[in-house]
């Protein structure tokens, strides 16, 4: 049975994000991915600018812009009227790009394990228990391991969380699906945010061949979404989508005892906005900073329990305490513009009436946009 400073669940973003500042700092982690990479996910593809100082820490910055991907200059609103507002977006090396997850997600991954993270990818866990301040994973062979800290970065639907019994109540209320299709000749470089009668479709060019298209909507309109992009991309009947649900979900503590919860497993916040690849990496980041320090405060007569002799398991450590009062620091001031899109989109007629004002007021979309993308 291997023994860990830290076990990490979860490949995306934010587990190889927390993987690679923990294993430069020295720690022994292992990720587990119950996938093989390269793998696309449901996404819209985009990294805003505040990702790039998180990967220039990260020693990625370079291999990031080396990749296939796309510059962004301006983005599109369009109304259930077809009413056309462009904004400009930053044109500098900063700027917002839009990248496919499968590019992405493998040189984040790629890095941690270049930095010294165990990787084990196609690898599901089938128990999860704590046992004496440590955690002990087993998986589908009987295999186990033990961590001292574990992080979960396994999505808005966390096995972990689902296993210990703490996943809050899933609301399906939507769909999303997406795909990557052939870039339309005209499109250019840019984002485009289409409000229909069914939902709404986010376009981006993610590089100088390929769309990605993505769709939202309630289930029982999603067929009708699917019929619109059919005939505005003459896509064929045989298009094969990835889907997602739900898009929504309570969010609960991130830090519970020795355990933490980072990305989409601790808040889902609203695809709309395109900034979860950013919670992700920074949150991935933060509880990095977490997991150094508590390991660094471990006693040698602790015997592997997380903490000070003799404090009560379930109180939280104030390494823990300040990874929640940082992670909430994240998105405070953000998350208006979260409930604005969400209303925008789930009732797709007052976003349009909003969209509608914008024309007239353009500062009030130009706000909106800035907050995302600077």
């Amino acid at each position: 049975m291997g023994f860990y400073d830290v076990a990490i669940v979860g490949g995306g973003p934010a587990g190889s994000s927390c993987a690679g500042f923990c294993a430069a700092a020295g720690l022994h982690a292992i990720l587990i991915e119950r996938e093989k990479f390269p793998r696309e996910k449901v996404c819209g593809d985009c990294l805003n600018p505040e990702c790039w100082p998180i990967l220039r820490r990260l020693g990625i910055d370079g291999r990031v812009r080396a990749a296939p991907h796309a510059a962004l200059d301006w983005v599109e609103f369009v109304s259930l009227r077809d009413h056309h507002v462009r904004l400009d977006l930053p044109c500098d090396e900063n700027g917002e790009i839009a990248i496919k997850r499968s590019v992405f997600d493998s040189i984040v991954l790629d890095r941690a394990r270049g930095l010294g993270t165990e990787v084990r990818e196609a690898t599901t866990f089938t128990a999860i228990e704590e046992n004496s301040g440590n955690w002990k994973l087993t998986f589908g062979d009987n295999a186990q391991i033990r961590a001292r800290i574990l992080v979960a970065a396994d999505g808005r639907n966390s096995t972990v969380a689902r296993l210990l019994g703490i996943l809050p109540r899933l609301r399906k209320e939507r769909i999303a699906l997406q795909a990557h299709i052939p870039l339309p000749p005209s499109f250019g470089n840019g984002v485009v945010l289409q409000l229909l009668p069914e939902g709404y479709s986010g376009q981006v060019a993610v590089n100088d061949r390929e769309l990605n298209l993505c769709l939202v909507g309630k289930p029982k309109s999603i067929r009708e979404l699917q019929s619109w992009a059919t005939r505005t991309f003459n896509l064929s009947a045989a298009q094969q989508w990835r889907t997602i649900t739900p898009l929504t979900r309570s969010p609960f503590p991130p830090a519970q005892r020795n355990l933490l919860f980072v990305g989409d497993a601790a808040r889902v916040v609203e695809p709309f906005t395109g900034e979860g690849i950013f919670y992700a990496l920074r949150s991935g980041e933060l509880a990095a900073a977490a997991v150094r320090k508590m390991i660094a405060a471990v006693q040698p007569t602790d015997t592997g329990r997380i903490g000070p002799p003799g404090r009560a398991d379930q109180s939280l450590r104030p390494e823990m305490e300040q990874y929640m009062r940082e992670h909430a620091a994240t998105y405070r001031g953000r998350l208006w513009i979260n409930a604005l899109a969400r209303s925008a989109v789930v009732s797709p007629k007052l976003g349009s009436v909003f969209f509608e004002i914008a024309r007239f007021q353009p500062s009030l979309l130009r706000r909106l946009t800035r907050k995302v993308v600077h």
